[in-house]
């Protein structure tokens, strides 16, 4: 009866494996210099509720951004990061510049699955990183 369990649950993984990889025909995140965007296609959202992009610094932790709709068809998605400087989720992001974007795939019963990462390098300007770090200090 065991191995019957395990293969059960084998299959259900490699399954939801597959269904993720299938589901998302892309997925890529490219820094704009003030902002990274990233950006992925969909061959049908009818399954999901919504995406919730999530981000890690150079502490590998992911941590929510943002959520964007599921629209129900093929569709190209995309969100633009511009708060790559915030500082109190505890990453040191701002002296690497090296983060990483995954997407969580929520369905309508709150289920999930998640992406593949992808990585980007964000070079900023040092006038802009200044900036930044000031803005950060009165939020």
């Amino acid at each position: 009866m065991r191995t019957f369990s395990f293969l059960c649950a084998l299959v259900l993984l490699v399954s939801t494996a597959y269904a993720v990889e299938s589901l998302l025909q892309s997925f890529t995140a490219r820094s704009t210099g003030a902002s990274v965007t990233i950006e992925w296609r969909t061959s049908s959202d009818a399954a999901l509720s919504s995406f919730e992009v999530e981000r890690a610094g150079s502490d590998n932790v992911f941590r929510f951004v943002s959520t964007v709709p599921a629209r129900g068809a093929s569709q190209v998605h995309s969100y633009v990061d511009e708060d790559v400087f915030a500082k109190g989720d505890g990453s040191n992001e701002i002296q690497n510049n090296q983060l990483q974007y995954r997407l969580k795939l929520v369905r309508p019963d709150r289920s999930y699955t998640y992406s593949n990462s992808v990585a980007v390098t964000h070079s900023v300007s040092s006038i802009k990183r200044t900036w930044g770090m000031i803005k950060e200090m009165f939020r």
